[in-house]
């Protein structure tokens, strides 16, 4: 007992002197004086002039800390500001240090300004400074350093980083972005132990211009034995404004949960949020290979896209002036970048209940996503729309700037579907839509006028609008004897119905070309072939309509003569200018051929139809 009892008296005399040298050295040690060997130090390190305007001060009972007032750094061989700070605070307890447990009372950090510059070499002003530590990592001895983490558990009772901000330039696309008004604070840190973390910033950029505020708060727990770290109940608010945004200002609340795994470098959360009158579930996850990987799982009830972007000029209306017409292609002629393709892998699938873009309203949307080696696939996707169904794949190729695009539409109302994504009403109908097209290029025009491939269509009990070739046909009696052609605009008032209409097209260079249109109607049988300028929005294309079966109907009354005829129909012009030509002349002269051929059969009596007769008996003639 007397060895226990005298191992204690020495015990409080080492802990008494200890705390006598503590002292000592807290009162007559001015930490000010290394002002200037700490700032020759790390200007021989690093190249960067430190400032150490503030006072330091050091504390050494009951905890070991230290603290600084205002300081400042460069950039490397510059003058420049890299980063500054009002002041700091850090204060480890010192009896824990001796059964090797690290306990920080507190970290605070105030007024820190960092200044963030990416080169037009893609280099970054910090480059040097992560050279300098990885340099200095590497000359440590990594078996006495992996021993000595093991002993060591750290627990921090907090961490305050009040009024903090960062800028970022970046001097090859000339983008900057501000974030201030950053604050930070934790609750204790310590593997097992439970903690409360809020954050809030704000940030600007200027490409696009928006303005942004973040305000988050969560429940965090770590566990140092495992790596992983949890954020449960997670809740943030994101707050939009800008000119650019349609709606001026945008709040998108998200809550959920996030676990992270520092080992694997993978982290999975899942999470709720509301976007505008979108409400969104989200699982989503990363493994931090290389390259990274990500996987999703997104459903959202309904989505509008058309809230989010600027209106496009349809270019509606022959009569807008030079000035909206220009204005109008250069906002149609929108950049087209998949860059953001490259370097990336990503896997997941995406369902939308309901879905409009560029006017098209969709439903039960659905499509799987790859994303590698700069190409995306969607598909198989399918989706519900205008009485009918749509399904295909899309491919977004980032090496080779193409899209691909493959997709059936059965049973679908085209009329409403035409109506809805190109602003115009010029058929009506319901069946069937094949298209496999690809197109390439850097921005929508050169796409369209790349476009390439295949597409058909398959049509029933439907009408073409803007003409009503009964009442035209009607009214070419009267002017057939005029031998000319006769030009119509369309009229929207008007339309020819058809019971079944098919046409196949072969894509190239942006135009459509088509020689198999058929029709069926009351009155006429039509055929035709011409052209449809994609790319320039124009159309060139000649059809015939076939006077045939009753001519009641449609305008139609009165037209025996013109019964088995076939009228030239042509129609021209851009897509919101579209002109009908009616060739009146040509009709003239097969009405004068078929009378004459009429006449013929009456005198040599052979009865109509009898063609081949009617030849025999003119040869006979022409021998004698």
């Amino acid at each position: 007992m007397k060895a226990v009892k005298y191992l204690l008296y020495a015990l409080g005399a080492v802990l008494g002197l200890a705390v006598v040298v503590v002292i000592a050295v807290a009162v007559l040690f001015d930490p000010n004086q290394l002002k200037g060997e700490i700032e020759r130090v790390v200007k021989q390190q690093t190249g960067r002039t430190l400032q150490l305007e503030g006072e330091l001060h050091l504390a050494f009972w009951p905890s070991i800390g230290a603290s600084m007032g205002r300081a400042s750094l460069s950039e490397r061989a510059s003058s420049a500001q890299f980063a500054s700070i009002e002041s700091a605070q850090l204060a480890v307890r010192l009896l824990p240090l001796l059964s090797g447990d690290t306990v920080v009372d507190q970290v605070r950090l105030s007024g820190l300004k960092v200044n963030l510059v990416k080169g037009r070499d893609g280099k970054f002003n910090f480059d040097d400074l992560l050279a300098a530590g990885a340099g200095s990592a590497a000359g440590r001895a990594p078996a006495r350093e992996s021993a000595r983490s093991a002993r060591v558990r750290f627990d921090i009772s907090g961490v305050r980083i009040e009024n903090a901000g960062v800028s970022y330039r970046d001097l090859k696309s000339g983008q900057t972005v501000e974030v201030s008004d950053l604050q930070l604070r934790t609750g204790r840190i310590a593997s097992g132990v439970p903690g409360k973390l809020e954050f809030s910033a704000t940030v600007k950029s200027d490409k696009p211009v928006l303005d942004a505020g973040i305000e988050l708060s969560t429940g965090y727990r770590y566990d140092a034995a495992h790596s992983l770290v949890a954020l449960e109940g997670l809740k943030s608010k994101l707050t939009l404004s800008g000119a650019e945004l349609p709606q001026k200002r945008l709040t998108i609340p998200l809550s959920g949960s996030v676990q992270v795994d520092l080992g694997k470098q993978s982290a999975h959360a899942d999470l709720t949020a509301k976007l505008d009158e979108s409400n969104i579930r989200a699982k989503l996850g990363f493994e931090g290979v290389e390259p990274p990987s990500y996987n999703f799982d997104l459903e959202i009830d309904r989505l509008n896209v058309d809230r989010y972007f600027p209106p496009v000029d349809e270019g509606k209306g022959a009569a807008a002036p030079a000035s909206a017409a220009k204005k109008g292609a250069a906002a149609a002629d929108a950049p087209v970048d998949l860059s953001a393709l490259k370097g990336l892998r990503a896997r997941g699938r995406l369902r939308i209940s309901e879905f409009q873009v560029r006017h098209v309203k969709l439903s039960k949307v659905a499509t799987d996503v790859r994303v590698a080696d700069g190409r995306a696939e969607l598909g198989p996707n399918s989706a519900s729309l205008y009485q009918g169904a749509l399904a295909g794949a899309l491919t977004l190729d980032a090496n080779a700037r193409r899209v691909a695009l493959k997709e059936k539409l059965s049973d679908v109302s085209i009329g409403p579907l035409m109506a809805d994504l190109m602003q115009r009403d010029f058929i009506a109908g319901r069946g069937e839509v094949v298209l496999d097209v690809d197109a390439t290029g850097t921005s929508v025009n050169a796409m369209k006028k790349s476009l390439a491939g295949n597409a058909r269509l398959a049509l029933r009990d439907g009408a073409i609008k803007g003409i009503n070739l009964g009442e035209s046909l009607r009214k070419a009696q009267a002017l057939i004897s005029s031998k000319s052609a006769q030009t119509l605009s369309a009229d929207r008032a008007q339309q020819t119905d058809f019971s079944e209409l098919s046409a196949s097209f072969t894509i190239r260079n942006g135009v459509a070309h088509n020689d198999d249109l058929s029709a069926k109607a009351p009155l006429f049988r039509l055929t035709g072939a011409g052209d449809i300028d994609i790319g320039g929005g124009r159309i060139d294309y000649r059809a015939k309509a076939a006077v045939v079966g009753s001519t009641e109907g449609q305008g139609g009354r009165g037209l025996d003569q013109l019964r088995g005829l076939s009228v030239p129909v042509r129609i021209v012009g851009p897509f919101d200018a579209l002109k009908y030509e009616i060739d009146y002349k040509a009709i003239a002269t097969e009405t004068a051929k078929s009378r004459v051929k009429e006449k013929l059969q009456e005198r040599l009596g052979i009865k109509p139809g009898q063609d081949g007769t009617l030849q025999d008996k003119l040869r006979g003639l022409l021998r004698r």
